[in-house]
């Protein structure tokens, strides 16, 4: 398992690199697909606002709405219909890229299962949001989808009657079917807004929208595909006869034609094998946690930095317990600390500067101590051969760093780069230690936890608590930031900042700056992109490229329902079998024996026979079964619903049903001569009474 999760996050970070040499770290949408998801669904929720107010929910009313939506008024509903579409689709994607990539960087396990088991409750929202959209359009799409769906829905032992029943035909079908869609329709985004709302709980500054210019390129690349490839229906809806063919929307009906293949029940194992397999992920192994922060009440003072800058809402700031002259006391929750470190990294107590008493601030980890981190970072220095010497922090999860080819660089491995307090920078560069430290950490935008990178690059640019003194000279504080794969950005980031100090000799501390100067900025290298004139025909071919799949795939390839000759017969009924014993009149002495309410003058046991059917074509026999009869006591109707693709042209048939407790022969039969045409749905439906009817 780890070696899969090493492998696609491998992957990840390569394609992240190239994305940032195209689009820039701020633009990469690979590092911002849950924000992405957050943007899909408003476009999503905007539109069909606007798209409802014009539908009709009637049997003829709602496709001839849709259409006139369409084409009469293509510059407003055409358009946002297409969006609609296009974004439901992007939206699935998004959501299995954004998985899949949390499923790579291993951020799946520990407390953050919360989040992944809540994802996948979305992801059913937005099957549900999507294939109710599109039952509404009543197109021959439509048609498949209700049928199919039906038919799966029809494998669950819970429904007293085929739903599959309610698309025998025309005729029976009714409008509040529509109006029950709309309700669906509409009640699922709602249960999922609120989901989306219960996934980010979890998260402090949970980003819910993409970079301004990202959702500006995504708005427009979909408006762009809506009008080269507009969203069109397949035909008005017919269950009288059934087309020999339907686009498929592949992001969300992908898994329709395995009905033919496996079976409703199939399917069934499949789907609740695969949302098995992903609900047991975040145990499968279990994470070996390291401890969580731990607070020192001693050196906790309340200022609740901690809380405000801890990235997963594990600190909250509670009433004082120690007696101590201080309001609150920081609280950290074990199930919800994922040992970052950046909560040591804002308290104001992890200064090296003491040397008094011993160093144990408010807060730290207790396998990554401050004390401990003094030490390290004082051996470090200690160790640097060449000059200028450089003291690089570095994120454990970011680019490793290469000794330069002049100078020295000497490495302290950190849990995040937000864990180092901005006073360790202090104390190495006032004391001379080093000659420059280098704060390098992660992905600029994708930091592993989450905001690592913007509090530090706040923290050092004084305009976050604990900000990094004025008197440190920022050139000589380097940011770097730089995921696994991005080596050799790391390797040129550690030689231009050793470069970048070469002759500079002593360092002289600045005065303090006064309250309204300029924020100062930390030395970072040049960001490794693309000239201008390449970049910009780059990103509106990865746009393109990213938005061909959507208008693509939502109607091609072409499914087959039926061959070119060939027609349906349609073998239905909901039927209740006779009783297993004939009902008896209980004798006045029987009746008094029972309480008041129970008397009842005749005693039906409970209980009927299954019905039994078989269907035969020119002598063949096309269907031959026996349904048991619904409820919990086998004593409501035996339902059947099953269509059959036969060739066109003349037919003999024959249709027999027993429903009594004979061992031979039949109750019920009827024959009839057909002539089915290419196309025709022919129903074979057995009501009582009447018996048998061929329509």
């Amino acid at each position: 398992m780890n070696g899969l999760k090493r492998l696609i996050r491998g992957g990840f970070e390569r394609l992240e690199s190239g994305l940032d040499a195209v689009c820039g770290p701020q633009l990469n949408p690979l590092v911002q697909l849950g924000a992405l998801g957050w943007l899909l669904f408003w476009l999503i929720a905007i539109s069909g606002i606007y798209l409802y107010i014009f539908f009709d929910t009637g049997v003829t009313q709602a496709y001839a709405s849709v259409e006139a939506l369409t084409h009469d008024q293509w510059w407003a509903g055409g358009i946002l219909r297409s969006i609609h579409r296009y974004a439901s689709d992007a939206l699935v994607v998004v959501t299995f890229v954004h998985m899949l990539r949390e499923f790579g960087m291993d951020r799946l396990r520990g407390v953050r299962w919360f989040a992944w088991v809540t994802g996948l409750l979305l992801i059913g929202f937005i099957y549900v949001c999507g294939i109710t959209g599109y039952w509404m359009v009543w197109d021959q799409l439509a048609q498949y989808v209700a049928l199919t769906t039906s038919r799966w829905l029809d494998a669950l032992p819970i429904f007293a009657e085929p739903i599959s029943r309610n698309f025998v035909s025309n005729a029976g079908l009714s409008g509040r079917f529509f109006s029950l869609m709309a309700f669906a329709h509409i009640a699922a985004p709602l249960l999922m807004l609120l989901f989306m709302w219960v996934h980010i709980q979890r998260y402090s500054h949970a980003r819910v929208y993409p970079a301004r210019n990202l959702s500006i390129a995504t708005v427009l690349a979909l408006v762009a595909l809506s009008l080269v490839e507009p969203a069109l229906s397949q035909g008005a809806a017919n269950l009288d006869a059934l087309a020999a063919s339907v686009g498929l929307d592949w992001f969300y009906l992908a898994f329709y034609p395995l009905m033919d293949v496996i079976g409703a029940g199939g399917l069934w194992a499949l789907s609740l094998g695969f949302l098995v397999l992903m609900a047991i992920l975040p145990w499968a192994p279990p994470l070996r946690r390291p401890a969580p922060a731990v607070v020192h009440l001693d050196n906790c003072n309340g200022c609740a930095r901690c809380f405000d800058d801890c990235p997963y809402s594990a600190i909250t700031m509670q009433a004082r317990s120690d007696g101590a002259p201080f309001s609150q006391e920081a609280v950290v929750d074990a199930d919800l600390c994922v040992s970052c470190g950046i909560c040591a990294g804002a308290c104001p107590t992890a200064t090296p500067f003491r040397r008094a008493t011993a160093l144990v601030p408010g807060i730290e980890l207790p396998e990554h101590g401050i004390a401990a981190l003094r030490e390290r970072v004082a051996s470090a220095c200690q160790n640097l051969a060449g000059q200028p010497g450089v003291l690089v922090f570095r994120c454990e999860h970011g680019a490793d760093v290469a000794q330069p080819s002049t100078g020295s660089a000497a490495v302290v491995d950190v849990p995040c780069a937000g864990m180092v307090p901005p006073s360790f920078i202090d104390l190495v560069i006032t004391r001379k230690m080093a000659a420059g430290v280098m704060l390098a950490g992660c992905h600029e935008v994708g930091c592993y936890q989450r905001l690592g990178t913007d509090w530090t690059s706040q923290r050092v640019a004084a305009t976050r608590d604990p900000y990094l003194r004025q008197r440190i000279p920022r050139d000589r504080v380097a940011l770097s930031w730089a995921n696994a794969a991005q080596r050799g950005a790391r390797a040129d980031a550690v030689e231009r900042f050793i470069g970048s100090l070469a002759g500079r000799g002593d360092m002289a501390l600045h005065a303090p700056a006064p309250a309204d100067a300029a924020v100062q900025t930390a030395w970072q290298a040049p960001p490794r992109r693309l000239a201008g004139w390449l970049r910009w025909p780059l990103q509106a071919l990865l746009l393109a490229a990213a938005m061909w799949p959507l208008g693509f795939l939502s109607a091609r390839p072409e499914v087959a329902l039926r061959g070119d000759n060939d027609a349906v017969v349609t073998l239905t009924f909901s039927h209740a079998g006779r009783p297993l014993q004939e009902c008896r009149k209980q004798t006045p002495e029987e009746l008094a024996k029972l309480p008041p309410n129970m008397r009842r003058p005749v005693d039906c046991a409970r209980g009927r026979w299954p019905v039994y059917i078989e269907l035969q074509l020119d002598g063949r026999t096309v269907f031959a079964g026996t349904e048991e009869p619904a409820g919990l006591w086998n004593d409501g109707p035996s339902s059947l619903f099953e269509r059959f693709p036969v060739p066109a042209g003349p037919r003999q048939a024959v249709v027999r049903l027993r429903d009594s407790g004979r061992e031979s022969g039949f109750d019920y039969s009827a024959t009839a001569d057909l002539d089915l045409r290419p196309g025709q749905n022919l129903v074979v439906e057995f009501r009582q009474p009447g018996g048998f009817t061929f329509r």
